[in-house]
């Protein structure tokens, strides 16, 4: 009889087979790496004694010397143990029914196995004192984004930075992909089933030839010719370096040039710089290759044909007949207006150098060979053929005296009419040639590369911490800016893992509300607005806004929270700032011709999602889903135009503007909080351009709101997440706390939603009782050893034909995931109850809770366990599973921007009218903190001092200090005077 066998059910582990096995030599803290026999699962075979989980045993077995002490038979079991402090191997086997044996090891095989051995506690790497990642590039890497940067252009002076911006994601080989504007491929992504791989395996490797012979291959570091082979991955570059035994030293330093006029509008250069460090002069052949992106992507998933035919090859030469740059020729118009190119220069003896050789045709190139040995890289044909893929390969010679170096850059780009620059038929050479001859001049990458390097530095300064723990301050003033900064301009589609087309989603103005904040500090309030308006000409007249967008809107009102988070953004805008004069800037209307101010924009975002699009109790209708994807509850939603048109008939026939849309449809409780924040946000602003009476209005409708939500969504324990009223019969009536009939876990007396606790208090809606209930709600339904699920088991399928919940395992993403971006809304919702409750006891509790929190997110923790958390020990990635621990891909996600607002939020910086609000909760144990604020030329160093235990601003026994003259009511007056600050805030025990 046949028996079916998952991973989440099988109760076999290679692991306890061994501690069974080899009891008494295995003691119960022990780590242990194990792998079963065969497909029986009788035996184990594994080594114990590791300071770490490691995959120690399946590296061992590719030792032919090691795999070959092990027994024939399925049923044994063995065990490697190492002693004597790592300096000694041990080999023990039992068979099934016979005593142990141990089984003396060859000398040779026993010094094989401990090097590899002594080495494996290093595999993950090292986070350095600059907050890089350095990576030996022969060990093995825990996941799939572990090893893994992101690089980001800089257009900020240039016209649409918001979606003309280049950006990057290079792996630990140099591999990846490199888009320019908006999803437009320049290096192209790979399809294939392995999540890992982002890029064309070609994409921005190269190899060296020498006397005919291939000597070294960029993405081979295990060859036997690599003595050493280590890849640094640090803010916005990646150096890779090697170290050949025929004496050679080869350094690659890849990043995207900063934009300058005149040149195209995405460059990504790779230096390579080659050492000899032998006595004798060398003569090598250099050969580059990568693939380009299609121009119709879409067309991968089905028609693979088509998007090569629509191709042919393409070759820009100087007047000699060298290679300025290969670049494809698309037959569709659709296909001109992107036009790819990729540069080599050789810096040699006599100056620069272009190739005079190339190939554009991928069979041609390996031929009966691989990509890691090619079969037709010792001469390229130059033949231009007549249809794609875009693969290309450029070479040239260097050479290169005793003790000296050659430099060749690598230049990969594109030239598009999206740039604003003019568009003519010459514009490819005209771009490629200016860029050709400012890099002709080998200082040329090294100015850009200190210019982006240095920008990304500025960028950082507005907040630097010292907390006196090294790996939190490192992470929380270069790698956290960074990623935020980078999100800000990309879309949530783009990372090692995500391959799709996803536009830059709406509610992704998000990453504007921690990235404003920098950019503020660095003097660059005016990119902030113009970055707003961007967003805020995505609104329609009526109130509702495309879900997405690159150079036009799409689902238009479809999520129904989009449009809401615009009204934050602007309010943090403006409190940062000042600039009251932005909301009455003028800025176009989505789907129309027209512009009115942004003021009024926002107004009309309340009255569709506060007084139109709303249901039987009120709250802002569901819609096709609002923040959280998995809660597509209505089959017949409505879109923001069908809504629309639907209510134009409704007025027409009798219906008075401002009256509900008449419907039965689901209502959202979190855009209700949304809504709520909305709407107190715009009272403030609208009291600070001396509207009062809309002011006072706003107020009275807030007051309102709040009412609703406590009458219909407190359910005893906890928010309700949905309201129902498309069942007559009562079945439903709410989702989300006790008692909803919609927990898919018998044990369980409902489900819950943990964005309904963190947007309670975030509103302001949620009192001090309900407070301390759903904590304890949390803590029974929600909290994992990871962070806290985004819901518990929940059975959609009742109220649903279709919702993301049904696609994955429990556990992963929106089934019981940890998604980690709703974790860090939460950790500023229980740092702001800290700061509000009366209760001393309830806030000390909130803020430990939120530190715990935290603690679970910073992607620093993964090097304490790198092989079992995996994730990326730099950056923040969206999910962890939430029975194993492992962090779950895409890195683009809100955790990042939320971890920074959560930060923020803890430190007690938040920008008023009067000034900065100082009200931190700092950690218990913590008894003093150090932070600056960069607001322009000023600069504000805040130092925190405290006894050992709970501190708040609240109970009054803080002092503080503004360069030694006392301040009241814990308001620190900002000013850009050009000078540097002395904030002391002292707690008295």
């Amino acid at each position: 009889m046949l028996k079916f066998n998952t991973a989440r059910e099988a109760t076999a582990s290679a692991e306890e087979i061994l501690r069974q096995v080899f009891a008494d030599r295995i003691g119960g803290g022990t780590h242990i790496s194990a792998v079963f026999t065969d497909s029986q699962r009788c035996g184990a075979v594994g080594i114990a004694g590791l300071p770490l989980r490691l995959p120690a045993i399946q590296e061992l077995l590719k030792l032919p010397a090691v795999a070959a002490l092990l027994p024939a038979e399925a049923a044994a079991s063995a065990l490697f143990t190492v002693e004597g402090e790592g300096t000694a191997l041990s080999l023990y086997i039992r068979h099934a029914g016979r005593q142990e044996q141990a089984v003396a090891i060859p000398e040779s095989t026993v010094i094989e196995a401990l090097a590899q051995l002594q080495a494996a506690p290093g595999w993950a790497g090292a986070l350095n004192s600059e907050g890089e990642h350095v990576i030996d590039l022969r060990s093995p890497v825990p996941g799939p984004h572990f090893a893994v940067n992101l690089l980001l252009g800089n257009r900020l002076r240039f016209p649409h930075p918001l979606q003309t911006t280049p950006k990057s994601v290079v792996d630990r080989f140099g591999g990846g992909s490199f888009r320019s504007h908006a999803a437009t491929q320049v290096l192209a992504t790979r399809w294939d089933m392995r999540q890992e791989e982002n890029g064309f395996p070609a994409n921005r490797q190269f190899y060296l030839f020498e006397d005919g012979k291939q000597i070294f291959y960029s993405a081979d570091p295990g060859d036997e010719g690599i003595e050493s082979a280590v890849c640094r991955h640090s803010q916005n570059s990646t150096i890779i370096t090697y170290r050949t035994r025929c004496g050679l030293e080869i350094i690659r330093t890849i990043f995207i040039l900063p934009q300058s006029e005149g040149l195209p509008l995405a460059t990504e250069m790779q230096r390579i710089d080659i050492v000899n460090l032998g006595g004798d002069a060398r003569r090598l052949r250099l050969v580059y290759t990568g693939m380009f992106g299609s121009a119709a992507p879409g067309a991968l998933f089905e028609d693979v044909l088509y998007s090569n035919v629509i191709m042919q090859g393409g070759v820009l030469q100087d007047s000699s007949g060298a290679v300025a740059a290969i670049s494809p020729d698309y037959y569709p118009e659709g296909g001109r207006h992107d036009l790819r190119f990729h540069t080599m220069i050789i810096h040699g003896a006599e100056g620069p150098v272009l190739p005079r050789e190339y190939c554009v045709s991928y069979n041609e190139f390996v031929g009966t060979g691989s990509l890691h040995r090619p079969a037709g890289a010792l001469r390229l044909s130059s033949i231009l053929h007549r249809k794609g893929p875009g693969f290309f390969a450029v070479a040239g010679e260097v050479h290169i005296t005793a003790g000296s170096a050659v430099t060749v850059d690598q230049l990969t780009g594109l030239v598009s009419d999206k740039s604003g620059a003019p568009w003519n038929d010459t514009v490819l050479a005209d771009e490629v040639g200016a860029l050709v001859a400012r890099f002709s001049e080998r200082s040329a990458a090294e100015s850009a590369f200190a210019e982006s390097s240095g920008f990304v530095r500025e960028y950082g300064k507005f907040l630097q911490v010292s907390s006196g723990d090294g790996n939190f301050d490192v992470f929380v003033n270069r790698n956290l800016p960074f990623q935020v900064l980078y999100q800000t301009f990309v879309s949530r589609s783009f990372c090692q893992t995500q391959k799709g087309y996803r536009e830059i989603g709406f509610r992704e103005i998000q990453d504007l509300y921690a990235s404003m904040y920098y950019f503020v500090g660095m003097g660059k309030g005016s990119l902030v607005k113009s970055l707003l308006k961007e967003w805020t000409s995505m609104v329609f007249e009526l109130g509702y806004a495309y879900h997405n967008f690159f150079w036009i809107g799409k689902e238009p009102g479809k999520w129904s929270d989009d449009a809401l988070w615009l009204v934050q953004a602007v309010y943090r805008y403006v409190m940062l700032t000042g600039d009251l004069e932005f909301l009455d800037e003028s800025c176009p209307v989505a789907g129309q011709e027209t512009s009115r101010p942004v003021f009024e924009t926002l107004k009309a975002i309340i009255v569709y999602s506060g007084r139109i699009s709303v249901g039987r109790h009120g709250l802002p209708l569901l819609d096709f889903a609002d923040w959280n994807d998995c809660l597509k509850l209505d089959d017949t939603y409505l879109n923001g135009p069908a809504k629309e048109e639907r209510y134009r008939k409704q007025l027409q026939a009798g219906g008075v503007f401002g009256d509900p849309l008449d419907s039965d449809y689901s209502e959202s409780v979190m855009n209700a909080f949304l809504l709520k924040v909305a709407v107190d946000e715009l009272s403030v602003l609208a009291a600070r351009k001396g509207e009062q009476d809309y002011a006072a209005e706003l107020d009275r409708f807030g007051a309102e709101l709040r009412g609703r939500i406590q009458y219909h969504a407190w359910k005893d324990n906890f928010f309700a997440r949905v309201l129902f009223n498309r069942y007559a019969n009562g079945e439903y009536t709410y989702l989300g706390a006790a008692g909803d009939g919609l927990s898919s876990d018998p044990e369980s007396d409902g489900s819950y939603f943990l964005n309904s606790f963190s947007w309670s208090i975030l509103s302001g809606c949620a009192d001090e009782d309900q407070i301390a209930v759903m904590l304890d709600t949390m803590k029974s339904h929600l909290m994992t050893p990871f962070g806290l699920k985004l819901v518990s088991p929940v059975a959609l399928g009742r109220v649903s034909s279709h919702t993301a919940s049904d696609e994955y395992f429990p556990g992963d993403r929106e089934n019981g995931g940890v998604f980690k971006h709703a974790c860090m809304m939460a950790a500023a919702a229980m740092f702001k109850g800290a700061k509000e409750v009366s209760n001393a006891g309830l806030a000390a509790e909130l803020g430990r809770f939120g530190y715990w929190l935290l603690d679970r997110i910073m992607p620093f923790k993964t090097m304490e366990d790198p092989f079992a958390i995996c994730g990326n020990p730099r950056f923040c990635t969206q999910y962890n599973n939430s029975e194993t621990g492992e962090n779950i891909g895409p890195m683009l996600s809100g955790t990042s921007t939320w971890l920074t607002l959560s930060l923020m939020e803890a430190l007690g910086i938040e920008y008023t009218a009067q000034g900065i609000k100082l009200n931190p909760i700092l950690r218990e144990e913590q008894t003093d903190f150090a932070y600056t604020l960069k607001l322009g030329g000023s600069s504000y160093r805040i130092s925190i001092s405290k006894p050992e235990g709970f501190r708040r601003i609240q109970d009054g026994t803080a002092s503080l200090t503004l360069d030694g003259r006392a301040l009241e009511e814990g308001l620190v007056p900002t000013a850009d005077d050009g000078l540097s600050h002395e904030v002391e805030l002292r707690f008295e025990g």
